[in-house]
């Protein structure tokens, strides 16, 4: 289960409004600094998103909660959203090659035409199917835990270089 934490923006019964930062890579790779995204991701914040999540756990506004989304579900919505247009590209350009240029001997303005359209078809197509994913429950990020709400800036930390005699 991939997770990552929110906050609690609204409580209603039987379910929370949670907001969370969008995380990007850049943050973890080692060439952060001198590559080109990963000045931009420093100098644009991430987006925020907020999700209603159905429970049965209390939460107040404010805490800190950990919320979940199933591998399988994250895998099957990027084969859907990536693959499948771009498979139906592909099978586009070849329809294209085949009917354009064998067949009829015409030139590639047909190939490329053919291969946009297979594309949008594929694009439609995983729409459609993402509707049809969108109701059912892996699909649905859900709440693992609450871990509480966050500790107060202005409590003091000692920091003291050496302990204390």
């Amino acid at each position: 289960m991939m997770r990552s934490l929110a906050t609690v923006v609204a409580v209603e019964r039987g379910s929370i409004t949670v907001s969370c930062q969008q995380q990007t890579s850049c943050g973890s790779c080692a060439s952060r600094d001198s590559c080109g995204t990963g000045l931009v991701s420093k100098a644009l914040p991430g987006r925020r998103h907020e999700l209603t999540i159905a429970t049965k756990l209390k939460a107040n506004v404010g805490d800190t909660v950990e919320i979940g989304l199933a591998e399988r579900s994250m895998l099957t919505s990027a084969l859907l959203v990536y693959v499948l247009p771009l498979l139906c590209l592909v099978l586009g350009a070849i329809f294209g090659q085949w009917w354009f240029v064998s067949l009829s001997g015409g030139g590639e303005l047909g190939v490329i035409a053919s291969a946009f359209a297979f594309a949008g078809g594929g694009l439609w197509l995983a729409r459609r199917y993402a509707r049809r994913l969108e109701g059912q429950s892996a699909y649905q990020p859900t709440l693992v835990r609450v871990l509480g709400s966050p500790v107060s800036d202005n409590l003091i930390t000692n920091a003291a270089a050496k302990d204390s005699d």
